[in-house]
């Protein structure tokens, strides 16, 4: 092949290579790390619920201005359950904050970052998950996975599993696509190094396979005098070498260009049906992961309620509880006026909640919930067999629910708190922050996918509306 050909299809492949990333690619980055969060929260907050790992009380302290890893330097085995629940905290939150704050271009991404990227989607080897694995991290974290299944809990056992499931699934996607990015920054590099310095030192080809060498020796000089400021990769520029001027020059850009092809699988991606059914149950599944959480806050609540009826000393009142307890009957409505900050006028509003009513009504919703935490059960199988319009009306609806819960409970933790001010029993006041925090952060995720369904749902009625089939 021609040098200037192959110089002018390599650049032309590499401009369309990086179109597609920027476009398509990295799009599907984003979401593959959303699910991989996702998916692990799910395991973490098992985890938590069953005691195995200890809540991070240094968890609000961690400042995070980049991308990085938890520690992996060794620790005994005494140490095991707090290093355990540190390092898991940590790796939630680097995840949160790579999928809140990272640009996903290919500009943004340079290959510093990519190798970060690569060490926290491997940091946990959730390819060969194992309790034999040689990696400590690992190691301990499948221990602990492998309590909560051989365990006598289906639900979190489905729970664990379908993450581990997700983890592996979406961690391959993500290499690939890492790779997919490492190729293009390193044939730009390339590129730079073809088209500023190989015209001005004019090899020739026979002296190049006698001197390579002595060939990298004069590139490296004249890299120095034009990319001071860049490092410089002599294995990169052997390549260069043996691409432009080995004997094997012409098979080597042949198999270059078929690496840098878009390929019809990837160039027609936009044009295969969209999985928004997926789109929609991922949206559910970032609910039902708190499922045990808003459990864990509701039984909170029910100890603080149960708190204050023992400071109720009225004879007539205990008198009257008395009865209804030996009669079986219902408790008596309990009413609570209520603040909250309604989040549509920022104002500060009042609202009377029947607090027995709310619980067993929350209660119920949530069990529905927890039913899905079941991947091989009947509701999941229902659910993914439902059409999309049946799923979408069922996740806007839990979506409502649970939005509606997050205000409702966030007005009851604030009353409790008021109500049990006096110092001999502040003590008995449990707090429900931690659990908010996880209810919010749900409710947010499942709201952007059904925001995602929203948007691609009407641009295809728009291209419709343009007589464009494919999009």
């Amino acid at each position: 092949m021609d040098e200037n050909t192959f110089t002018k299809q390599l650049e032309n492949a590499l401009y369309e290579k990086i179109q597609h990333l920027d476009g398509d690619g990295l799009k599907s980055l984003r979401d593959d790390f959303k699910l991989f969060q996702s998916a692990f929260q799910g395991m973490y907050n098992v985890l938590l619920r069953k005691g195995i790992i200890q809540e991070d009380p240094y968890k609000y302290e961690l400042k995070i201005s980049e991308v990085t890893t938890p520690s992996e330097s060794p620790f005994a085995e005494s140490e095991k359950v707090d290093q355990m629940s540190i390092r898991l905290s940590q790796f939630e939150s680097y995840l949160d904050f790579l999928n809140n704050y990272y640009q996903f271009s290919v500009e943004f991404l340079n290959m510093g970052r990519i190798k970060r990227l690569a060490s926290l989607t491997k940091y946990f080897n959730f390819t060969s998950f194992s309790e034999n694995s040689p990696h400590s991290n690992t190691r301990f974290l499948a221990e602990m996975a492998s309590m909560i299944r051989k365990g006598s809990d289906p639900l979190s056992a489905g729970i664990i599993n379908e993450g581990l499931q997700q983890l592996d699934k979406t961690s391959r996607k993500i290499f690939q696509t890492l790779k997919d990015l490492t190729l293009v920054h390193k044939e730009q590099y390339k590129m730079n190094i073809r088209l500023s310095i190989l015209p001005a030192v004019n090899f020739e080809r026979d002296w190049v396979v006698t001197h390579r060498e002595e060939a990298i020796r004069k590139i490296r000089q004249h890299f120095g005098e034009s990319s001071a400021e860049h490092p410089f990769y002599p294995e990169l520029v052997e390549e260069i070498l043996m691409e432009e001027y080995s004997a094997e020059a012409q098979s080597l850009q042949d198999e270059l260009l078929k690496k840098l092809a878009i390929g019809q699988t990837a160039a027609n991606k936009k044009t295969a049906e969209r999985n928004y059914k997926g789109m929609l149950l991922d949206g559910l599944r970032n609910m039902v992961g708190v499922a045990f959480q808003l459990e864990d806050a509701l039984r909170k609540l029910s100890d603080n309620q149960a708190v204050l009826e023992t400071l109720d000393k009225s004879f007539i009142k205990k008198l009257k509880r008395a009865l209804r307890e030996m009669m079986h009957k219902d408790p008596e409505p309990v009413i609570h006026e209520v603040e909250y900050l309604d989040p549509v006028s920022s104002e500060r509003k009042t609202d009377a909640i029947n607090f027995f009513e709310f619980i067993d009504l929350a209660t119920k919703r949530n069990q529905a919930l927890m039913a899905l935490t079941n991947r091989n059960g009947g509701a999941f199988k229902r659910m993914e067999a439902a059409s999309e319009d049946q799923i979408y009306k069922y996740l806007e609806k839990a979506l409502e629910d649970l939005q509606s819960f997050f205000r409702k409970m966030t007005a009851l933790d604030e009353f409790f708190l008021d109500a049990m001010a006096d110092p001999e029993i502040r003590g008995k006041y449990r707090n429900i922050k931690i659990e908010l925090v996880s209810l919010k952060n749900a409710a947010v995720k499942a709201n952007q996918k059904r925001h995602e369904y929203i948007a691609q749902k009407e641009e295809e009625e728009q291209m419709k509306r343009l007589g464009i089939k494919d999009m």
